[in-house]
């Protein structure tokens, strides 16, 4: 708990020098809103055989890798209705696909309400909600230019962050200030064991640029934690697929920023992005026979740059993982065996996307990866179509 703390106040304290959008709830209108993607893919991320690890990390929550053919990605169905003044509830009901195979579920149910504390208007939520430190942490395939989850999200989130916990957040002089506790349902934690985080953002407005920029601090405990990817329904293969029996005891404690902006230049528009996650994880790592005490300090990196003209936008994305990890108390075999040796190796991905809004809900979307997160480099294309469509 006193590394807790000090996590929270550490952040607190880094609010000022840095600098997400404004405080929301009932400043949202009451709506209905449906969205969902078709992808067909030249090649698989992984073989269908084996469990998809990348090397030198710890994986977990909903990080699974994309399979060749035709899936169902992704499948929103979200509502926002305001109760009364300064009470609000808002709710998700989402799928994701995994090889072909869907699974419906109340993904979101959060209630939120405006307050005045000291004559500052704060808003408090309580449910089963996303975290606010990054729009990194809430992939979903229907939102935006990349129909595949940033390497960010998949190696500091499990993909897309989703838990039950509170928020309360406020604005102050143009800064946007939070504080979150979760119970620890999403990785990098364990169930009940919590996760806490605090993050300060700011949009940025002048002329025809416009952008937002964030820091945030994530402090995680777990307590034999296990991957758990291949459980629960998740099998990626016509045989069930079970992830090692390597357990997870420590801490994870995560620091980022990010930033986007665009630039409206009649006819065309240029935006740009980047984003840094650093982690340090401190704690041990367990299997039926052996342990080590394991310390790891990981780097993620993010550049995006785009253009748009009309309809059109086009969009080119670079993502960088550098692991140091280091082991005591063990063999050199159990080091091997955990697939967390990883010899220098740093996971890449390189993407290009082009997208077109081709009729009225319609998004007509192609994309070309480099996939240089495993030792064996792959490429592959997709096409698909998103459909957003506003029910109410």
């Amino acid at each position: 708990m006193n590394k807790l703390t000090f996590s929270i106040v550490l952040c607190g304290l880094s609010a000022p020098i840095y600098a997400h959008q404004s405080i929301h709830g009932n400043s949202r209108p009451d709506s209905v809103d449906v969205r969902t993607t078709v992808t067909y893919r030249s090649n698989e991320a992984a073989p269908a055989d084996e469990v998809w690890q990348i090397p030198g990390v710890l994986m977990g929550g909903e990080a699974l890798p994309v399979s060749k053919g035709a899936t169902l990605d992704d499948v929103q169905l979200l509502g926002h209705l305001n109760i009364k003044e300064g009470y609000f509830v808002s709710t998700k009901i989402g799928t994701h696909g995994h090889d072909g195979s869907t699974e419906v579920s109340l993904e979101k149910l959060w209630f939120g309400a405006n307050t005045e504390f000291y004559n500052q208007v704060m808003l408090f939520e309580v449910g089963k909600m996303s975290t606010e430190v990054t729009p990194t942490a809430s992939f979903h395939a229907s939102d935006g230019a990349y129909s595949e989850a940033p390497l960010l999200a998949d190696v500091f989130f499990g993909r897309h962050f989703v838990d039950i916990g509170v928020r309360a957040s406020s604005s102050f002089y143009g800064f946007n200030l939070g504080v979150e506790l979760f119970n620890g349902d999403n990785f990098p934690s364990s169930s009940g064991d919590g996760t806490a985080a605090v993050y300060v953002h700011t949009p940025v407005r002048y002329q025809n640029i416009k952008g937002q920029f964030g820091s945030w601090l994530m402090f995680s405990d777990a307590k034999s934690r296990t991957d758990l990817r291949y459980e629960d329904g998740h099998s990626y293969s016509d045989s069930q697929l079970s992830a090692s029996d390597l357990a997870f005891t420590g801490d994870t404690l995560m620091f980022g920023i990010y930033g986007d902006i665009a630039w409206q230049l009649n006819p065309i528009t240029l935006d740009a992005g980047f984003e840094w996650i650093t982690s340090d994880v401190d704690g041990v790592l367990l299997d039926s026979t052996q342990s080590a005490a394991y310390l790891s300090t990981q780097d993620g990196y993010s550049l995006q740059m785009g253009v748009a003209l009309d309809s059109h936008h086009l969009s080119i994305k670079y993502e960088r993982l550098v692991v140091d990890n280091r082991f005591t108390q063990t063999s050199q075999t159990f080091v091997q065996s955990t697939g967390l040796y990883n010899e220098d190796f740093e996971p890449e991905k390189f993407a290009v996307a082009w997208v077109w809004d081709v009729y009225e809900d319609f998004t007509l979307r192609t994309e070309w990866y480099q996939d240089n997160t495993q030792e064996k480099q792959t490429s592959r294309w997709s096409l698909g179509l998103v459909w957003q469509y506003k029910l109410l």
